[in-house]
């Protein structure tokens, strides 16, 4: 067997020209911005300040994975903050302390986000058009009925539905040890099932995937499908978390989930990416956020100013860097 060598100069020019977006372009990224940031913020890698990251990024975690499902599929579904906050008053507004209320209206929210997703590809299917265009009419239409619903965060949680989705355990916590499952699952399906590959095959070329026999609006539905799935998911932890619902709770997870996908080497066009990327990116907004955090409370700033600049600045970046190359 040929031994294996490392390359410096080999590895500096992949990471420099990205083989099929590459995600162990932004996991190096992420190394060496740790280090850096342990000395600056010596508070980061402190248990209890890791274990407060590990429970921020799964909302963001979970959205990213469907929205890396809508992207890879050569969509995109800027929908999804609408769906957040619709999903968050349908829940707090139907749960009683019943355990059978808790069961039945969790599943009831989870057949909704199916049914948003559907809608969301349907809609591309009988109506062609850029999916950006589509989703943000039906990410108005969502919030429409999400402020008809209540204008302000209202509704009722009980609190032992609150426990039961927020425990945890030194580091580990229920909604973190839910992400990797969610997250295991979804990298399981796309890598390893035929329906995977019709997702990639979809943003990489629909025209030979529909010669081959594959129906490609039936593929696209479910890339939307299973994001509105995860935007339920989502809709109900945050519901739960905050023990209310509110038309607002979904405003910043459509450009986070964008920039989380695209930053982990997802390809807007499609067909190129990974969801172990997607992980990456994840990690990177959410240490950044609470870095930004830490400095805002040491030095009495105004950290969303800056979390936003740097959300623009990451996505601009990432675009540039892993567009088309000749």
């Amino acid at each position: 067997m040929k031994p294996v060598t490392f390359s410096p100069k080999k590895f500096l020019k992949e990471l420099g020209t990205p083989k099929r977006h590459s995600a162990k372009i932004i996991w190096v990224l992420l190394i060496i911005l740790v280090i850096p940031i342990t000395f600056i913020i010596p508070e980061f890698i402190r248990p209890a300040n890791l274990a407060n990251v590990m429970q921020q990024l799964v909302p963001l975690g979970l959205i990213a994975i469907g929205q890396t499902y809508v992207i890879l599929g050569g969509g995109i579904d800027m929908s999804v903050g609408s769906q957040i906050s619709l999903i968050s008053l349908i829940a707090s507004s139907l749960m009683t302390d019943s355990p059978l209320s808790m069961v039945g209206v969790t599943l009831l929210c989870l057949a909704l986000g199916l049914l948003f997703g559907f809608v969301n590809g349907f809609i591309l299917k009988l109506f062609p058009m850029p999916p950006l265009i589509s989703t943000l009419c039906t990410g108005y239409f969502f919030q429409g009925i999400a402020f008809a619903l209540h204008k302000t965060s209202g509704g009722f949680i009980p609190v032992a539905f609150k426990r039961v989705l927020t425990a945890s355990w030194g580091m580990l916590s229920v909604p973190f040890v839910f992400y990797l499952l969610m997250f295991a699952m979804a990298w399981y399906v796309l890598n390893r099932t035929r329906q995977g590959r019709y997702v990639y095959a979809l943003g990489g070329n629909a025209d030979v995937l529909e010669k081959s026999g594959v129906s490609c609006a039936k593929t696209k539905i479910l890339t939307y499908m299973v994001s509105g799935l995860f935007c339920a998911m989502v809709g109900i932890y945050l519901a739960a978390k905050l023990r209310s619902g509110s038309a607002r709770y979904g405003d910043d997870y459509t450009l986070l989930s964008i920039t989380a996908t695209v930053v982990g080497g997802t390809s807007m066009a499609g067909g190129l990416g990974s969801l172990s990327g997607t992980v990456a990116g994840t990690v990177l907004i959410s240490m950044l956020t609470n870095v930004l955090n830490n400095i805002a409370f040491r030095y009495n700033l105004q950290s969303s100013y800056y979390k936003d600049i740097i959300t623009g600045l990451l996505l601009i970046t990432a675009m540039f860097f892993y567009r088309k190359r000749e």
